[in-house]
């Protein structure tokens, strides 16, 4: 890597790794989980997974996690019950996204499946900023299941996926910043952005869940 001498350089040298450390400090946290003991005694193992509330730029991401959170549940024995059929269903509820779940009661969700396990998704963040000298990836989201015939939160965990890359030297940064824009497009044809970082999230929201 070179150094750099002039004194605009030297003011890079002090700007970046400020930058660095509030991006470290807005990154930081550690997972929390909540495990109610009555969660092992639900016979059912049905899961109705509603749509996530997005508080993300990004309008595709919500459906790509859930539909990945699915098959999540799946390989833990629970019995997830089919996304398009709880779309329909939602829809005579009067409910086309996450944000107005609110507004239904979880009892009234539970009568309309026959089902008392519904997990509740928020994805806080989804973000790829390709900067140049700063590259940034983040997702953050939080799954809960709640007991419809109670109420009760019996599982709440929360995930953070990231990746955080700083540049120094010009060259090296400008090319960074075209592989990880070919990285982006290439992530996005395939339908899969931010996977690694999807992964890593759900990775911790799964990691204390009870099996079937």
């Amino acid at each position: 890597m070179k150094k750099i001498s002039n004194g605009s350089g030297l003011s890079r040298r002090r700007v970046l790794p400020a930058a660095l450390l509030g991006f470290l400090c807005a990154c930081a946290g550690s997972g929390s989980y909540v495990v109610s003991p009555a969660f092992r005694s639900v016979p059912d193992g049905r899961i109705v997974l509603l749509p996530f509330e997005n508080y993300s730029n990004d309008v595709s991401a919500p459906g790509i996690i859930r539909a990945e959170a699915s098959r999540r549940f799946s390989s833990r024995g629970y019995a997830p019950f089919d996304l398009d059929d709880t779309d329909e269903r939602l829809r005579a509820l009067g409910i086309t996204d996450g944000g107005q779940l609110g507004a239904v009661k979880p009892a009234e969700i539970g009568a309309v499946f026959k089902a008392d396990l519904l997990c509740y998704g928020t994805l806080e963040d989804f973000t790829f900023q390709n900067l140049g000298f700063v590259i940034r990836k983040q997702v953050k989201l939080r799954l809960k299941i709640v007991s419809a015939s109670t109420g009760e939160t019996l599982y709440e965990a929360e995930g953070k996926g990231k990746d955080l890359k700083v540049y120094l030297d010009r060259d090296e940064a400008k090319r960074a910043f075209l592989v990880n824009s070919a990285v982006k497009l290439a992530q996005n044809m395939l339908k899969h952005p931010l996977q690694p970082e999807t992964e890593s999230a759900l990775d911790k929201v799964f990691d204390r869940l009870p099996g079937r």
